[in-house]
């Protein structure tokens, strides 16, 4: 059975098992050294193989030079957007490496196994890569109906370098979205009551409850920061045939597949949060109740010492918060899905 502590040495030893951050040679951790050259190669093979591709293309088949004001702009992007992804992940990353400790510190011994077990079926390679090629096909495909739908156009041309880029593009989203989706049953896990031990008396201050929130408040920022990135091909394509049935489709499909997962990240999340505060709260309001007298005393000097100290605790865990749901949690989720939500309209007035 894993002892307290364990999880901070497990992080550091198989946490760079994120496959993105893997082939990029990073490591999220901070025991280690957090970039080592010599293993980023398969990633800056896939990212410079298609400029090698387009520059090839270019410079002895392209009879067209203005292509490459869309062509190379866009190869460009997505090779942004493919860097963003490995920043956010090796963030998110370090930030839950952070809060190991206090995290370790909050759960039981049940809940350590449940924990352990988590990062097992998580860091399995069999899974993520299940992940990772469903978005890179799922990638090729949207690439090919959208050239198959629009066309050579001045503003969209696409070749074999089009496709290399899309691929890592599509990969490194579907690893995001699959921890993800990951995160969301750890929430579950650290909200059994059988999994966790909060503060009695004031159970939305527990250390790592507070940590916990704060970091699912953060990535859902992040993740609809990436559903605004993810859009800004989508509305450009837009432009060029706005009633395109395909393309309506394909935006919307990447629309709902990011909300949905934006929606159960940042507010599933916090509710499950805020739902064990209210258990636990509810748990020690009730057993201080069972400690005082059944008839309330008729007048003050009759309360004993005892009861008096029992009151004064039942009125401060009265008072205390009754959610982990806080101001900065409200802020950064309306934040969030209006992020998410301002490129789904703009997409529709383009329609």
């Amino acid at each position: 059975m894993p002892n307290q502590g364990d999880l901070d040495r497990r992080y550091a030893a198989d946490m760079a098992r994120v496959v993105v951050l893997r082939m990029a040679g990073v490591r999220a951790s901070g025991t280690a050294v957090t970039w080592r050259a010599n293993r980023c190669w398969p990633f800056a093979l896939a990212v410079g193989l298609p400029f090698v591709a387009a520059g090839v293309h270019l410079g002895f088949f392209s009879t067209t030079v203005p292509k490459f004001q869309s062509y190379g702009m866009w190869l460009l992007y997505y090779t942004l957007v493919n860097l963003a992804v490995i920043l956010c992940q090796w963030i998110g990353c370090r930030s839950f490496h952070a809060m190991c400790d206090s995290l370790d510190r909050m759960l039981t011994p049940t809940g350590r196994v449940a924990v352990h077990a988590w990062i097992d079926r998580g860091i399995s390679a069999k899974r993520q890569w299940r992940y990772t090629v469903l978005g890179a096909v799922s990638a090729v495909g949207a690439m090919f109906g959208i050239q198959r739908a629009v066309g050579t156009t001045p503003r969209l041309f696409v070749d074999a370098a089009s496709y290399m880029v899309i691929v890592v593009t599509g990969a490194a989203a579907a690893n995001s979205n699959y921890w993800m989706i990951r995160a969301i049953r750890l929430a579950r896990i650290v909200t059994d009551p059988a999994n966790v031990k909060l503060l009695w008396f004031a159970p939305s201050r527990t250390i790592g409850l507070e940590r916990l929130a704060r970091w699912y408040r953060f990535v859902t920022l992040v993740a609809a920061a990436g559903l605004c990135l993810a859009f800004v091909p989508v509305i450009y394509v837009s432009r060029i045939d706005p009633g395109n049935d395909l393309l309506i489709t394909i935006k919307w499909i990447l629309a709902g597949t990011f909300m949905v997962a934006i929606t159960l990240f940042g507010l599933y999340s916090q509710w499950r949060l805020s739902w064990i505060v209210e258990q636990a709260r509810a748990v020690s309001i009730r057993r201080l109740e069972e400690a005082l007298p059944p008839r309330a005393p008729r007048r003050a000097s009759d309360i004993s010492e005892a009861d008096a100290r029992v009151n004064d605790l039942l009125s401060y865990i009265i008072a205390s918060p009754n959610t982990a749901v806080n101001g900065q949690t409200l802020a950064s989720t309306l934040l969030a899905m209006f992020a998410g939500a301002l490129p789904i309209i703009v997409t529709v007035l383009l329609r």
